[in-house]
């Protein structure tokens, strides 16, 4: 070894771990595992998604990156629209949701790592995985729904067609 320290890597397009999760799929590219558990990153495609159901989790901060499409989203109180180049911060802990008119695609940076083994968890689980199970995956990345009303879903009040 040199004197510039250890060799970092690439990951190529396609080289990833693919988690199928529907309609939407994600690449994981770099896994908390790999880098001492300092960070997690993927990349999620999306269909086109009119709603989805608010959560937190109490384990890591997001980062998001939308490459692909238009997408509005809640993070707190604070909502707000954007599109190829928009950097979204969701603190941790903090309640979070987004949606998209157009479908696309958004990097997910995760720190501490956790977000992108709770997918692959899903991943392995499969599409026919039981509520029980699913509830147990939340529980040990400690993801919680918005507190109240169990059935709420957002929905922009604000068309992104």
């Amino acid at each position: 070894m040199s004197g510039w320290g250890a060799d970092g890597w690439a990951v190529q397009p396609g080289q990833g771990q693919r988690v199928d999760t529907g309609p939407n799929w994600l690449e994981v590219l770099l896994r908390g595992a790999e880098v001492e558990g300092a960070v997690g990153v993927f990349v999620f495609t999306h269909a086109r998604m009119a709603e989805n159901p608010p959560h937190a989790h109490l384990g890591f901060m997001k980062i998001l990156y939308v490459l692909d499409g238009e997408y509005e989203f809640r993070v707190g109180d604070a909502t707000f629209a954007g599109g190829p180049g928009t950097l979204v911060v969701v603190p941790r802990g903090s309640q979070h949701v987004f949606t998209t008119a157009t479908g696309g695609r958004v990097l997910f940076v995760c720190c501490p790592a956790g977000n992108e083994e709770m997918f692959l968890e899903l991943g392995r689980l499969g599409p026919n995985a039981t509520e029980e199970q699913l509830a147990e995956v939340r529980d040990r990345f400690a993801m919680v729904p918005l507190p109240g009303d169990s059935s709420y879903v957002w929905k922009p009040t604000r068309s992104s067609e």
